[in-house]
C-alpha cells in the first residue's frame, strides 16, 4: 500500500488488491529486495490473461528503487507468462500526465491505440490506450 500510494494520484484502495490476489484471471507479480530481511517488496505489477490477451492493471515502483530496470523486468516476465499461455497482444491504460510510465511503455514496443476520454475520476483526465502485439 505504500508503493500505490507514493506512485499514484488515486491509489487504489485495499480492497482492490485483496479482490485481484482472489481472481482467478489475475495474476499479481512483485519484486523483493534482495538484502531485506524478510524480501521487502519493492515493486509490483497486476495483470490479467484473459482467452489471448493480456492486461495490464497496475504497475509500481518504490520510489527508492526507481530507474533500476525493476518495471522493465515485471513487465518483460507478465508479457513472457502471457505469451506462454498463447496471448497475442497486451495492452494497458495510462495518463498522459505520467511521463515516466509512458516512457516505459513505449520503449517496451507499446503504441497508442486509442484515448479514453474521462477515464480517471479523480482528475477527469483522459487515458491512453497503449497495445502492442507479443
Amino acid at each position: 500500500m505504500e508503493i500505490e500510494r507514493q506512485s499514484f494520484p488515486s491509489p487504489w484502495p485495499r480492497q482492490f488488491f485483496l479482490s485481484e490476489l482472489s481472481q482467478p484471471h489475475s495474476t499479481t507479480l512483485v519484486a523483493r529486495h534482495p538484502a531485506s530481511a524478510g524480501g521487502q517488496i519493492i515493486g509490483y505489477i497486476i495483470f490479467w490473461i484473459l482467452i489471448d490477451e493480456l492486461h495490464i492493471l497496475n504497475l509500481a515502483v518504490h520510489p527508492s528503487y526507481r530507474r533500476r530496470g525493476i518495471a522493465r523486468r515485471l513487465l518483460h516476465e507478465a508479457m513472457h507468462r502471457a505469451r506462454v499461455r498463447g496471448c497475442h497482444t497486451a495492452w494497458l491504460e495510462v495518463r498522459p500526465s505520467n511521463l515516466a510510465a509512458r516512457r516505459l511503455y513505449e520503449s517496451c514496443g507499446f503504441r497508442l491505440l486509442m484515448t479514453r476520454k474521462r477515464y480517471y475520476d479523480d482528475t477527469g483526465e483522459d487515458a491512453l490506450v497503449l497495445s502492442r502485439e507479443l
